[in-house]
């Protein structure tokens, strides 16, 4: 058994007091997982705003804050840290952290902001040997998994096409997670090409151009597609919650936890509430973290690891890069010379336009 330090980049705000479009608690998610795992101590926080600084402190004690994640990183000298800042500022953090010699990194979704960011983090991965993962945990919910196994029993025929909305959001901060699961789903086969289109006026969040409205349709090589749509007040009918359709049946989820299936074996509503939403919700974060201590131990990648979450990330910047270019994007990405978020480009032609 080894004992690992933990460290939170990106605190968040105190509990109870997030807004959507950019300050939230997720680093007090991040930081439980930390505290309740045995082989974790979680001894420092890192935030530029003292007063969620030291909200978190009060709430963790005892750890130490700083108002610099780099003098935490020479104060603390974490083995993980949890990145839970806005995305353009991911890069440079785990870059930092990874020369200081932090052995995990868990960092949070999106995950990176650029073709050329992604380049950078592969590449300074493969220099220290620093293990990275991003925070998809739905892959750890139960209701997920279940899905995914319905799916490999053939119960549905062949897979054909899997959709889902994301009302009041855009296609990275919470529409990575659809992108991701239907990876999951089929199999974590890299997608083939992005088809993106998107209405873009001055909405900004999380520190980067985010899109009124926006639709991502991509392929993977086994002929399945997906399509992830929506933006302010785009989805009706709790559709927002993903549908799998086979050449046999088909699944719809209800909610995070439950799902109905019609197949040539009748309809039921498969449930997944043994446990209350507050326990799932530690469950997975516990999973995820085992994950990665389970690598850093020299196990197996986790699922959420780099090379596989690689994939999620260009497919999630090559919907953006298809609005951008007015074209198909094509898989993997070639040209890493992209080096802003996609849509910061849009936003200035629309000005210039004006």
């Amino acid at each position: 058994m080894k004992n690992y330090r933990a460290a939170i980049i990106g605190v968040g705000v105190p509990v109870g007091g997030g807004v959507k479009g950019g300050g939230h608690q997720i680093g007090y998610s991040h930081a439980r997982a930390y505290q309740r795992h045995s082989q974790v101590e979680l001894v420092s926080g890192a935030d530029i705003n003292p007063a969620n600084l030291q909200a978190f402190q009060d709430v963790f004690a005892p750890v130490s804050g700083y108002a610099d994640y780099r003098e935490m990183l020479k104060g603390e000298t974490p083995d993980i840290v949890s990145i839970c800042t806005y995305v353009g500022l991911h890069r440079e953090m785990i870059e930092t952290c990874a020369r200081a010699g932090v052995k995990g990194i868990f960092c949070e979704k999106p995950f990176v902001a650029s073709p050329a960011d992604l380049a950078a983090v592969r590449a300074v991965a493969e220099e220290t040997g620093v293990r990275i993962i991003v925070a998809h945990i739905r892959r750890m919910m139960p209701s997920y998994q279940a899905i995914r196994a319905i799916i490999d029993s053939g119960e549905l025929g062949q897979l054909r096409l899997m959709s889902a909305g994301i009302e009041g959001w855009d296609l990275s901060e919470w529409g990575s997670h659809w992108l991701d699961m239907f990876r999951y789903w089929n199999g974590d086969r890299p997608a083939q090409w992005v088809l993106g289109q998107a209405r873009i006026a001055e909405t900004r969040g999380y520190g980067h151009a985010m899109e009124e409205h926006a639709v991502a349709w991509f392929g993977f090589e086994n002929g399945v597609r997906g399509v992830v749509d929506g933006g302010k007040g785009m989805v009706p009918d709790n559709s927002m919650w993903p549908a799998v359709e086979g050449t046999e049946g088909l699944i719809h989820m209800l909610g995070e936890d439950e799902f109905k299936v019609i197949s040539g074996r009748g309809t039921r509503v498969e449930k997944f509430n043994q446990l209350t939403p507050e326990e799932a919700h530690h469950a997975s974060w516990a999973a995820a973290v085992q994950s990665l201590i389970t690598w850093v131990d020299g196990g197996a990648e986790s699922p959420l690891g780099l090379v596989n979450m690689a994939h999620t990330a260009e497919l999630n910047l090559a919907a953006y890069l298809s609005i951008v270019e007015q074209d198909r994007i094509d898989l993997p990405l070639i040209d890493s010379t992209h080096a802003e978020w996609p849509l910061e480009e849009l936003v200035r032609r629309k000005k210039l336009a004006d």
